[in-house]
């Protein structure tokens, strides 16, 4: 699970959503991070990219969180 962590700093770091996304805490909510709706969303395509996963709307509602993106990824890859 560390290095899905890592792997999603570096996705969201790629994003351009925020000015240092190594600071970025993985159990606070992105939103209350400084990322808006737009940067969320290009996370998550980011993401489906990366991992070559289909996210589906109704699952984007509950990853808040960096932690809740790494258990949903290795839920999906599993």
């Amino acid at each position: 699970m560390p290095q899905t962590k890592e792997q999603l700093i570096n996705i969201i770091s790629q994003a351009d959503v925020v000015a240092d996304a190594s600071t970025l805490r993985d159990n606070i909510s992105l939103s209350d991070q400084g990322v808006d709706s737009l940067g969320m969303f290009n996370i998550i395509l980011s993401i489906q990219d990366h991992y070559v996963i289909e996210i589906p709307d109704e699952d984007i509602e509950g990853l808040k969180t960096i932690n809740d993106l790494a258990n949903y990824i290795k839920s999906k890859l599993q």
